[in-house]
């Protein structure tokens, strides 16, 4: 997942925390990657619905996210 959409945010990083990733991307915070038995693995398919919807909070160009992840579609 994050070497999928990394190239659509240039500057992006996750940083773990307790029970959750914390991604940043400029000026903005998104707190709704899992961690845990899902978010150890970093299973896409699992995670998709939390990447979209960080996606859209960013602001990420969503045709750039999907031919970096295709799960996505």
């Amino acid at each position: 997942v994050d070497s999928g959409w990394r190239p659509c945010a240039p500057g992006a990083r996750i940083d773990g925390k307790n029970h959750r990733n914390w991604v940043y991307y400029g000026d903005m915070i998104y707190r709704g990657l899992p961690l845990g038995a899902h978010g150890k693995r970093s299973n896409p398919e699992i995670q998709s619905g939390h990447v979209r919807h960080m996606i859209r909070e960013f602001g990420i160009d969503l045709e750039c996210a999907l031919t970096a992840l295709p799960v996505l579609k």
